[in-house]
């Protein structure tokens, strides 16, 4: 930071303002006047001086160590524009981004080696019975970890873990993580039995909260390989991983977690979402929330019938990727094919094409990854591109159910929810809290055995009339 220094009699004070000179491309700032010259990447600094009969009045400026003047006219011109006026432009590669000093400063991570505990999951509640409006707010009230060795040594089950991307224009993903874990409901910290196929999945599973994954706000492309990162160590550590997303970007983070610890073509994505998301347009950026799963094609991470989507029906699809789907064998269901065939019909038709394929699913306000917005906004209002026309909250909590039933789940993330878009009552964090819980009551149900996704407990169709 750039530092004044007032000089009152003896007293030096030190203001900061807001921008830092710094080395770049060799040029070290210049040395101030009243001291030494600095080291690499110190901060200039420039005096006020104020005499001591004064009184504090402000009788002379003198300021040191201005950097010499730029010529524009003997730089490169990169798209028009000096290269002086553009330090992120290589002149020499126009499409190369130079990142400066600190690009990671966001995703250093604590140290922890001094710290005296064992391994493990950390309770953070004081009580063993707490409603959620005065527990700990952890996901589900569960206890945290912090490390991959907590994953480990927790033999954890599942983690669920925040990834608040926030790079879609309509904007205020980034509070969904967080939102989640304080959601206006009268739930129980760390309680949770699903009524259709009777499990406690809190006790049959072990569940932690995982925290965030940080972001660069300012890089898409960093973000999205710190997520990926956090993501793959929950799978590297043996768990499921349940992502609260931002932007539908995060999908990105699932392929690119995915790939790395299963490798190229051993998976599997289910695409939740009113909108087809398979652009072939980059916009300069490789990928991003309207094309991860084309883009993860395209890098020959996941066979094109291993690309399943659902729900699609915005008013804004291109032509060109309905041909992109045919061409590469995605298998596509389109809102068309369920109300032309019934839900009941259009929906096994998915669990047959899915069964016996390690899955990643999405659930997007695009299209297993879980858009949200492939539910109707009449139930999940908060999402940045609603839709009319989708499924119910009831068809989504069942479809999530059945597909934990009867595959190996190994991410399965809920994007696109913007809470700064949701309703007084926050329906939309309801229904996915909701999506979530039966995903683990189906995961449970899959660790006791049972992997056929049509059971029901009997116990709750027969009325109370069948003799036990």
């Amino acid at each position: 930071m750039k530092s004044f220094h007032l000089v009152f009699g003896s007293t030096a004070i030190a203001l900061s303002v807001g921008f830092t000179l710094g080395s770049r491309a060799g040029v070290e700032p210049a040395p101030a006047a009243h001291a030494a010259s600095p080291a690499p990447n110190a901060t200039a600094s420039a005096t006020i001086a104020v005499p001591q009969e004064s009184s504090g009045t402000l009788t002379g400026l003198r300021q040191a160590g201005d950097q010499p003047s730029p010529d524009f006219g003997q730089q490169p011109l990169i798209d028009g524009l000096p290269a002086g006026l553009q330090p992120w432009r290589d002149p020499n590669r126009p499409d190369v981004i130079v990142l400066d000093e600190g690009y990671d400063d966001f995703f250093l991570r604590t140290d922890r080696s001094s710290e005296q505990r064992a391994p493990g999951p950390i309770n953070l509640q004081r009580y063993q019975f707490a409603f959620s409006k005065w527990a700990f707010p952890t996901y589900l009230g569960v206890p945290i970890a912090l490390t991959p060795e907590d994953l480990v040594a927790g033999k954890v089950d599942v983690a669920i873990v925040g990834v608040p991307s926030d790079f879609n224009v309509a904007g205020g993903q980034g509070w969904a993580a967080n939102q989640m874990r304080i959601i206006r409901t009268i739930d129980t910290a760390n309680k949770g039995y699903d009524r259709h196929v009777s499990v406690n999945y809190m006790k049959e599973l072990t569940i932690v909260d995982y925290g965030n994954a940080s972001q660069n706000m300012f890089q898409m492309g960093l973000s999205l390989a710190e997520g990926a990162k956090v993501v793959g160590e929950i799978l590297g550590a043996g768990a499921t991983a349940v992502v609260v997303g931002g932007s539908h970007d995060t999908e990105a983070v699932g392929h690119m977690a995915m790939v790395r610890q299963f490798g190229p073509k051993n998976y599997a994505t289910v695409h939740f979402d009113a909108h087809e998301d398979a652009y072939g347009v980059s916009l300069g950026t490789f990928v991003h929330g309207g094309r991860a799963r084309r883009w993860a094609w395209e890098q020959g991470w996941i066979k094109g019938e291993d690309l399943h989507s659902l729900g699609m029906r915005g008013p804004y699809g291109d032509p060109e990727i309905l041909a992109w789907q045919r061409e590469v064998g995605e298998r596509y269901h389109y809102m068309a094919e369920f109300e032309e065939d019934g839900f009941d019909v259009a929906w096994a038709r998915v669990l047959e094409e899915v069964k016996g394929k390690r899955l990643h699913i999405s659930f997007d306000d695009r299209p297993d990854e879980l858009d949200v917005d492939a539910v109707d906004p009449s139930f999940v209002p908060g999402v940045s591109n609603p839709d009319p026309g989708g499924f119910t909250a009831a068809q989504a909590i069942r479809m999530v159910r059945e597909l934990a039933i009867q595959n190996d789940v190994a991410i399965i993330e809920f994007d696109e929810y913007s809470p700064i878009y949701d309703d007084t009552h926050y329906s939309t964090a309801l229904v996915i809290d909701r999506m979530m819980r039966a995903f683990l009551a189906g995961k449970a149900l899959r660790k006791k055995g049972i992997t056929d996704p049509n059971y029901v407990d009997p116990e709750v169709l027969d009325h109370g009339k069948r003799k036990r």
